[in-house]
């Protein structure tokens, strides 16, 4: 144990409070020392990641059972709900996941040679997926694609597409899932590392801009032979959906029989032709069409952020410092999760119980100092972030605190694996002079080592206090790393480092008390270009970057987009896009939701120059934008 945190430690210990703990001393594992803020830490995040949490999913008991405890919690520290709250709660609104109904059917008729008709069983021939939206459709021809996919790419020296000369209009395409070559460390396709041409994304909007009504995707060999042609789950390929068209997923052993009835080669066999030569094989299925009925359910639902407020005193105590965290998490996996198509409840104990655990100590700490603060702390545990940040947005769209009094967000997401170096990165320290020489100092007097990220690079825009940056407002986020576990099954509290958060709790307390203190407030400093979309939107799709910040949380009447706001010499600051604007097209292409936005930006390129129609004070305006290269993500496929 270091000196300067035994010092520190014998300090505070006399104004922690007692806490009900949710598991006994007994339970901890053995240590030398254990102290209470440990305890404390564990307890929490003992409750918060446990089974009965059910991975804190919107829309679940569990997450409702965590809420009730972190207002329990803010509670017993001392803290009174907010102003404008429904006790410690702000409720809002959030589209619910999308289920598959009842009945879902796909038939297969042969109409040459002596009319055939092959019903599909589901979950074992065909299974549809969220990507598409509800059908009932009745003769539709089918035509095979290929791979879905349409390359004219400069930089991989592609030119290459499933659908040059190909008549799908109203049509079901046939589909393979990935792309060409995925097997060959040599391949035009980036290797063995998919590109974004992989993605669900760009097979979606690739199929609706060519006017498909339908997709039948059907697993490439190699994805076959690892998986034994399992079929994805509704929900297991994520959220995106398209209206417009049905997404079923078929088995190899269908699509043979549907290749065969319309006179050509096996899966396999066309597949080699096309890994051969990087030419499509394309061509329509004389005689073979579907009818296919596919029901969707998609309840609204309540959601909420739980807040609590310690008052200030004195000539300062209107201006707010906000310390927040979400905990929320992907429930059961589905979107989102890295463990793709595994239904295994995803506890989150480091995403985000950790964080949402050190708001609750700070609580506690600050809640029991004897001096009153001069300005008021506002501790908030936000909802719905791995959606896309969407409890935060609602929070500074819908504030509970004027915003042109809030003094800065001190943010904790993933603060549970500080490693063995001690390496704690701290994200937004540009965003006020001197922030950065500050957190260093507090840092090394824990015998953390402070990795000071004053600009946006990497994931500064990856969780809740980018919503409060957006408006101007300095931030600090504390996290400590992903890890193989993120956002998998196994991110499990057995493996927090209790020592290393109470040490950041230590940070995070004296950074609190010197931005609560000190006589003037803090100076915000803009920083550089800022990623397109938020957090849990770096769901594949297109490289193209446009520079727009939607506004997850708001769906404005009669449909579109409203952006939050746009980044600094963007392409969609040069093209004349405004925060409060509505995107209703683009690209040609209708934008009813944010999920239509990103089909649209899913079907461009960088260096594409687009029409983007916006609502403007009640008006439509056309703008014209010349879209930039984003930065990368990981594509599903």
């Amino acid at each position: 144990m270091l000196p300067s945190r035994s010092r520190f430690l014998r300090c505070f210990a006399a104004l922690a409070a007692p806490f009900a703990l949710a598991v006994s001393a007994a339970s901890l594992v053995a240590e030398d020392y254990v102290s209470p803020a440990q305890a404390r830490l564990r307890a929490d995040i003992t409750y918060l990641a446990h089974d009965d949490r059910e991975g804190r999913g919107p829309g679940t008991k569990g997450i409702d059972a965590a809420a009730d405890y972190i207002a329990a919690s803010f509670k017993d520290a001392g803290l009174t709900p907010p102003p404008g709250g429904d006790g410690y709660f702000q409720y809002f609104d959030l589209p619910g996941e999308r289920k598959l109904g009842e009945n879902a059917k796909l038939v297969v008729n042969v109409k040459k040679d002596g009319d055939q008709t092959i019903k599909a069983a589901l979950k074992s021939d065909f299974s549809p997926l969220a990507l598409g939206g509800p059908a009932d459709i009745q003769g539709v021809p089918v035509v095979f694609a290929g791979y879905g996919i349409t390359a004219k790419d400069e930089a991989l020296k592609l030119d290459y597409d499933d659908y040059d000369g190909l008549d799908v209009k109203d049509k079901a395409v046939l589909i393979i899932r990935r792309e060409p070559q995925v097997d060959k460390a040599d391949s035009l396709f980036g290797g063995k590392e998919n590109t974004t041409y992989a993605t669900f994304n760009h097979k979606v909007a690739n199929a609706v801009k060519h006017g498909a009504k339908a997709v039948l995707l059907v697993n490439d060999a190699a994805t076959a032979k690892e998986t034994k042609d399992a079929l994805l789950d509704f929900q297991a390929a994520g959220g995106f959906a398209n209206n417009k068209l049905a997404f079923v997923m078929i088995s190899r052993d269908l699509a043979n029989k549907i290749l065969k009835a319309g006179g050509q080669p096996s899966l396999e066999d066309v597949e080699g032709q096309i890994d051969s030569d990087l030419k499509p094989r394309s061509t329509a299925l004389d005689g073979v069409q579907i009818d296919a009925s596919v029901s969707v359910e998609n309840k609204g639902l309540k959601v909420k952020n739980v807040i609590g407020v310690l008052e200030g005193a004195g000539p300062l105590a209107e201006e707010t410092i906000v310390l927040g965290a979400h905990y929320d998490h992907l429930g059961f996996g589905g979107s989102g999760s890295l463990a793709f198509g595994n239904r295994s409840i995803h506890n989150g104990a480091d995403d985000n119980a950790s964080g949402t655990s050190m708001v609750m100590e700070m609580a506690r700490r600050l809640a029991k100092r004897v001096d009153p603060l001069p300005r008021r702390v506002v501790f908030m545990a936000f909802s719905a972030e791995e959606r896309g940040l969407i409890g935060s947005q609602y929070y500074v769209n819908h504030p509970l605190f004027p915003l042109k009094q809030t003094v800065a967000m001190i943010n904790f997401d993933m603060v549970g694996r500080l490693n063995k170096n001690s390496d704690l990165t701290v994200f937004g320290t540009g965003t006020s002079p001197g922030l950065d020489t500050l957190v260093e100092l507090l840092c090394r007097d824990q015998g953390l080592k402070a990795k000071n990220v004053v600009g946006t690079q990497g994931e500064f825009f990856q969780s809740d206090h980018a919503s409060f940056y957006m408006k101007d407002m300095p931030v600090v986020f504390f996290f400590t790393g992903t890890h193989p576990d993120y956002h998998r099954p196994s991110d499990d509290t057995h493996l927090i480092n209790f020592d290393g958060m109470a040490r950041i709790a230590d940070v995070g307390e004296l950074l609190t008390l010197d931005l609560v203190r000190r006589p003037e407030r803090l100076k915000f400093t803009k920083l550089g270009r800022a990623p397109t979309v938020a957090s849990g939107a770096g769901r594949g799709g297109s490289n193209a970057y446009l520079g727009s910040r939607p506004s997850y949380g708001e769906s404005p009447e009669g449909g579109g987009v409203k952006l939050d706001g746009v980044s600094e010499g963007s392409p969609a600051e040069k093209a004349g896009l405004k925060e409060g604007d509505v995107i209703i097209k683009f690209a040609g292409k209708d934008v009813k939701d944010i999920e239509g936005y990103m089909a649209a930006m899913s079907g461009n390129k960088p260096g594409d120059e687009v029409d983007i129609v916006v609502k403007r004070d009640g008006k439509e305006t056309t703008l014209k934008a010349k879209l930039g290269a984003r930065p990368g993500g990981s594509p599903k496929n």
